[in-house]
């Protein structure tokens, strides 16, 4: 039963009733039925409280990054936490600022906290380490986790402008809502946070993480770089010094032998793990796009309801 829809332009809705999923099989736009038979809410608090009254069980939080300091979204899961109910995430900003307060906040309400769409859209990275990798540990990773980042520059590799490449960005629908999150490296330092906590151990937060985006990159620096054989490409990284991980996002000229030259074609997306037991596992992403998101948060629904099965 889905007990509530809304979106920031369109306003939040809420079924007291609750309304069968089937009802949508066939609706191109199911908020356009909540407005119609549902009860509108003025902000979100009450949006999660109204549908936690009329029985809600879980929360998806779908809203905009905010890279200063992951609000409102932030506010948002926590509130659904504390009221019992179980969240499903694809905004990094929240976990990259909260990850392991949240996740305890979670277990002390005996709800679950699930974000595998946060970092590569729904490749399953994060539970491919939960699920298939119990007994190795993960000493780093390099990766090119912006997909918008990488399809700039290989636009301007090709003769587009700077302008042209980021209004495909936003057409395909990869690049955040203001597209310099993306090129000034945010999007990428929030899943490096991410993936440095999540996958290392780490207690890291952004601005732990040394960032340089490619706004100082010039269509020639580029253009130059590419016909040497050795295109850039915004990286993040990260690796255990003294024990401890450390992580950056920067731009680095990519090499043929280099793992990561399959990302360098379009908006493909490779990351690699480098772990003790299984030596490097390289995974890559073709072509992500917001089907592959929608995956991410399916597969954390799933999850969600095969573990409370094994309660």
């Amino acid at each position: 039963m889905i007990t509530g829809l809304g979106s920031r332009r369109q306003g939040l809705y809420i079924h007291p009733d609750g309304v069968n999923a089937d009802v949508f099989a066939d609706e191109q736009d199911p908020l356009r039925w909540f407005r119609k038979e549902g009860t509108g809410v003025k902000n979100a608090e009450h949006f999660i409280e109204a549908g936690r009254a009329a029985g809600a069980t879980l929360f998806i939080e779908l809203t905009t990054l905010q890279p200063q300091d992951g609000q409102p979204a932030l506010t948002y899961i926590r509130k659904a936490l504390e009221a019992g109910m179980d969240v499903v995430t694809a905004n990094k900003g929240p976990v990259a600022y909260a990850g392991s307060d949240l996740q305890a906040l979670a277990h002390s309400q005996q709800a679950q906290f699930r974000f595998e769409s946060a970092v590569m859209d729904g490749l399953p990275l994060l539970n491919l380490a939960e699920f298939t990798l119990p007994a190795t540990k993960i000493r780093g990773f390099r990766g090119l986790l912006n997909a918008t980042s990488s399809l700039v520059l290989s636009m301007i590799e090709q003769g587009y402008t700077e302008q042209d490449a980021i209004r495909k960005a936003q057409q395909v629908g990869v690049a955040e809502a203001d597209p310099w999150y993306d090129l000034d490296g945010w999007d990428a330092v929030m899943k490096t946070t991410i993936l440095a906590n999540s996958l290392m151990e780490g207690e890291l937060t952004p601005n732990m993480v040394e960032r340089e985006g490619i706004r100082n990159l010039t269509s020639d620096d580029i253009c130059a770089a590419a016909l040497a054989g050795a295109p850039y490409r915004l990286v993040s990284e990260a690796h255990r010094k003294h024990g401890l991980p450390m992580a950056s996002v920067r731009p680095v000229r990519i090499g043929a032998e280099d793992t990561l030259r399959v990302g360098t074609n379009g908006m493909t997306g490779v990351i690699s793990l480098e772990t003790d037991a299984m030596g490097t596992i390289t995974l890559i992403e073709h072509t992500p796009t917001v089907q592959q998101t929608a995956y991410g948060v399916l597969s954390d629904l799933i999850i969600i309801q095969r573990n409370k099965r094994s309660m």
